[in-house]
């Protein structure tokens, strides 16, 4: 008796849009950067063991929370996780429509180019749906960022200074300043965010998304 064929397992991420990315391995191959044993960073991160394995063993899909605890007990942006291993592409040309997507928690984020070998910048278009925000962390890292509205509007939250940025305003700041963003309007807003990291060339200009 012949057994049914099971369907493929498709990744929470990979549902949303994300390019086969296998969040498990990157998760491995920066631990052992980073010289963190899988017990040392369970106990650095707060998380369990088990589930640190179940995640590096591709039998679990981590949440986007579960990999900003990681994130920030690497020192790594949120994104170095979804980056392709071996990426080493010097040009990339994206037509209109055919950009990866991301979707976390509401928060629609088109890629503009992170695969972009050496790249100075992180280039990103981001829609914000009405009451979508950063979340209630004040937000900091290296380098700088620059927003550009492009539709609708937004308010930046940046050294206790808010900001409301409408279509064709911009905003330009170092990001060691602590920052929050959220589209407190009755639409939605889309802008386009740069990341400039000053440092860690290896992980230059990655999303730092706190949902």
């Amino acid at each position: 008796m012949e057994h049914e064929k099971q369907p493929e397992r498709t990744s929470f991420f990979e549902s949303f849009g994300f390019k086969s990315v296998s969040v498990g391995r990157r998760l491995r191959l920066l631990r052992r950067e980073k010289g963190y044993s899988i017990k040392a960073l369970a106990e650095e991160s707060g998380l369990a063991v088990n589930t640190l394995s179940l995640i590096e063993n591709e039998k679990s899909s981590p949440s986007v929370s579960t990999l900003e605890q990681l994130a920030k007990t690497l020192g790594i942006p949120l994104t170095a996780f979804f980056e392709p291993l071996g990426s080493n592409k010097r040009l990339i040309h994206t037509k209109a429509g055919e950009r990866d997507t991301k979707l976390l928690n509401g928060i629609h984020v088109e890629d503009c180019g992170i695969e972009l070998e050496g790249n100075p910048l992180q280039p990103f278009v981001v829609t914000l749906n009405p009451g979508e925000s950063s979340g209630t962390d004040l937000i900091e890292h290296t380098g700088y960022e620059f927003v550009f509205c492009l539709s609708g509007e937004l308010t930046y939250t940046v050294d206790g200074k808010k900001y409301l940025i409408k279509k064709g305003d911009s905003l330009f700041f170092f990001a060691e300043k602590q920052h929050q963003w959220k589209n407190s309007s009755q639409s939605p807003a889309e802008y386009l965010l740069l990341l400039i990291p000053e440092e860690n060339p290896s992980t230059l200009g990655k999303i730092h998304f706190d949902l």
